[in-house]
């Protein structure tokens, strides 16, 4: 396990962890939208199954997957965007019957009744790249903007394998860019903000500043008895090192269907 938190830029819709030679890594988040499968007949379930199965052995020797699961209360834009068609309306009544809606609406999800659950696929791979120990200060940079592009089409190639491997059964997969990156970054390390619907973190990114310099502005300390205190919240871990010895399809759904909004679950 590392000593020190890791750090890196966000660079190209590209999160850059160390440094762009060997010993670092590169990643890249892709928003997952399923239909939601819950009443759906078994063979659909297994389909679902069997797509999973294909990611993981899509994914090369130098590729990692980790899946984030979070849910929270936050439907801003959709309520926004319902908002802004309300006002094309010409019609007195269906204006007044939207308006109310949307009231409705956020009033509940300001006070956290509501809840969205979210997934992210965020796909990594190490680099294993060595520069040259003498380069100019321009054939440096030309160097790492060709690596960046490679990159950046070896991350298309993925978001378009993601989409053929699931684009069949309904399933939306959104490749995020440095804004997208940096806002879930900033809501992790900052939990605080969950509760602020109003406040939009991007107008505060910097894209010359580091992952913990744009992300991280509170401190955190560890607690003797159970996990860490950050940001004014207390937070619990779960960790478990080995799987069970018997499974059964929707195994997952006892802790993805707690009556809880700030849970978070990493694979």
């Amino acid at each position: 396990m590392p000593e020190q938190i890791p750090n890196g830029f966000f660079c190209r819709d590209l999160i850059v962890f160390n440094h762009l030679r060997r010993g670092g890594f590169v990643s890249k988040g892709f928003i997952f939208e399923a239909p939601d499968l819950t009443n759906s007949p078994v063979a659909d379930l297994n389909d679902f199954q069997d797509q999973l199965c294909l990611l993981l052995a899509s994914l090369h020797e130098h590729q990692r997957l980790q899946v984030q699961y979070f849910c929270d209360s936050d439907y801003k834009g959709e309520l926004l965007r319902y908002q802004q068609e309300t006002e094309k309306f010409s019609n007195v009544w269906t204006k007044r019957a939207r308006n109310e809606r949307f009231s409705r609406y956020w009033q509940a999800m300001s006070e956290r009744k509501l809840r969205r659950q979210r997934v992210i696929f965020y796909i990594s791979r190490s680099l294993e790249n060595v520069p040259k120990a003498f380069q100019s200060v321009a054939a440096r940079r030309d160097y790492y903007n060709t690596l960046l592009d490679q990159l950046e089409t070896e991350f298309e190639h993925v978001h378009r394998l993601l989409l053929e491997i699931f684009g069949s059964g309904g399933a939306r997969v959104l490749p995020m860019s440095d804004l997208d990156h940096f806002r879930h970054y900033k809501r992790f390390l900052n939990p605080s903000l969950n509760d602020r619907f109003d406040y939009d973190p991007a107008d505060g990114f910097a894209s010359e500043l580091s992952i913990q310099e744009n992300c991280w502005h509170s401190e955190g300390s560890g607690q003797s008895d159970f996990g860490f205190f950050l940001d004014g919240h207390y937070h619990s871990l779960i960790v478990l090192t080995r799987w069970p010895r018997t499974t059964y399809p929707g195994i997952i759904q006892r802790l993805t269907n707690l009556r809880l909004l700030d849970l978070e679950q990493a694979h």
